[in-house]
């Protein structure tokens, strides 16, 4: 579960059926009995079960016999309690300034559930909060007890019994698949035989609000239960830390360690369980207000085993129709960056990056640029220097390799947030349509907002006001008068 939102833990909740005998509700004659010498017609059951319309039942009374007593059996072990844990360096300076370099693990406990074996692999979902920690570590990132400025070195991903159950070779290891961050979702998968979640995928579309619901999983990763509730909303759209996709809410008494539980609903017509969903998310300060994401928008990415769509846009720029959206807006193209601004200037297949200075819009004094002039746009072809060394311009090939680095990762940043901010402002004349496109809109501006952390973090990496920036011109060749078939004494080795 995400720092933002949390939720409390249930160890035990009334069926639902039992509120099945309400006032406000018509009360029914129980259903004639087929006498024993007549053959009985063959029906669904959901015509012997009452307030069962539409696809998804409002009461577990619903659940068909086999269904029920499956769930109450030891059989029903398909979901898995999912250990992450992470290894980060940590540099600081030390007494006399000696750099220091420390190593600090973070471990996280989730929900896994088995959905699929094929070709001798078992296929587990979790959402993606609980299969990866962040590369970097900033101030507002929940990686409790990690200082900022943590750089992640090795991440492991293991089935455990619970939170406190040792690590040992013993446990199932599991590798990553794919994580989408925007539908928080992750797959992981093992060759170690496991128990497959024996229901189908549902339709979330589907559900209304008084629906009853299923929730297995593991609170504070302590040991598996099984919880119910009802959908309290739907078509929830949700942009909160990057995420762009659409839940619905329940009621379940829900806790940290169930992000990642499968969530089912009743099917009318069978009495079969349904998955509709993934838990991911609790409102902090507030009992049984949830969120899940909901299966319509997961269906393609567990099948297929790629990223949604929306991650890849996010992922995979096209830098040169980039290019050809930015000559169509109007100039100058100013865009935020870290804590100050950046002026993108375009000229055919050319493009510069203004890193402007923090006091902007006081000043318009240039702190450093980036210049790209091929045609492939991979990477800068020349660093601009300050006005005060004279507006130097270094060709990228002959900056010290030190520098190259953390520049390639500057320049990558740069072109990301430029992504967003056309994006955004290309939507601005949509968002005037509707509530809809005003949502998307703000959810842009809330991704573009989120990484001010790794901006900041790339402009730091680069000092430009060191006099050292270039690589040191290669030692002049040294005549060689060693008599012919030996060579120098000074040469490595002898040789």
């Amino acid at each position: 579960m995400h720092a933002r939102r949390a939720a409390v833990l249930c160890a035990a909740l009334l069926p639902l059926g039992a509120l099945a005998v309400n006032e406000k509700w018509p009360r029914r004659a129980a259903p004639k009995q087929t006498p024993p010498t007549q053959k009985a017609s063959a029906r669904p059951e959901r015509l012997l079960t009452p307030f069962c319309s539409g696809d998804y039942a409002d009461f577990l009374t619903s659940m068909n016999r086999q269904t029920r007593s499956f769930e109450a059996s030891a059989d029903a072990s398909y979901t898995y309690c999912i250990r992450t844990t992470a290894t980060y360096e940590n540099l600081y300076y030390g007494k006399g300034g000696k750099l220091v370099r420390r190593f600090v693990r973070h471990v996280r406990h989730g929900t896994g559930f088995a959905y699929r074996a094929k070709d001798g692999e078992w296929l587990v979902a979790t959402n993606e909060h609980v299969a990866e920690h962040p590369i970097v570590t900033e101030t507002d990132t929940d990686v409790d007890g990690v200082p900022a400025g943590s750089r992640k070195v090795r991440e492991t991903i293991r089935i455990v019994k619970n939170e406190g159950d040792d690590d040992s070779a013993s446990q199932v290891p599991l590798t990553k698949v794919l994580a989408d961050e925007v539908l928080d979702l992750a797959v992981l998968k093992t060759r170690h035989p496991l128990k497959v979640m024996p229901y189908k995928i549902g339709r979330s579309s589907a559900l209304r609000v008084g629906n009853a619901v299923q929730v297995r999983g593991y609170p504070l990763g302590v040991f598996a239960a099984s919880n119910t509730g009802r959908v309290i909303g739907t078509g929830q759209l949700d942009h909160d830390h990057g995420w762009e996709h659409e839940d619905f809410a329940i009621d379940a008494l829900l806790n940290s360690g169930n992000s990642g539980s499968p969530v089912f609903a009743i099917s009318c017509k069978t009495g079969e369980l349904e998955l509709v969903g993934v838990y991911h998310a609790g409102y902090k300060d507030a009992q049984g207000l949830n969120v899940v994401v909901a299966v319509d928008q997961l269906r393609e990415v567990l099948e297929t085993l790629e990223p949604s769509r929306r991650e890849i846009a996010v992922d995979r720029l096209d830098r040169k129709a980039l290019l050809a959206r930015l000559r169509a807006a109007p100039e100058p193209f100013l865009m935020p960056f870290a804590d100050s601004a950046v002026r993108v200037d375009r000229e055919s297949d050319a493009i510069r990056f203004e890193l402007l200075d923090s006091q902007f819009p006081l000043t318009a004094a240039v702190q450093a640029a980036l210049v790209d002039r091929d045609g492939d746009l991979a990477q800068p072809t020349a660093l601009v220097l300050p006005p005060r060394f004279g507006d130097r311009e270094i060709p990228w090939g002959s900056l010290d390799a030190m520098l190259r680095d953390p520049g390639q990762r500057l320049y990558d940043a740069l072109w990301k947030q430029l992504a967003a901010v056309l994006a955004f402002r290309e939507a601005e004349v949509q968002a005037r349509t509707g509530s809809e496109a005003r949502a998307s809109l703000a959810a842009s501006a809330a991704r573009i907002r989120s990484r001010r952390g790794e901006q900041r973090e790339a402009l730091q990496s680069i000092d430009f006001d060191a006099e050292d920036l270039e690589a040191p011109p290669a030692a002049a060749p040294v005549a060689n008068d060693a008599p012919r078939g030996r060579s120098p004494a000074s040469a490595p080795d002898g040789r």
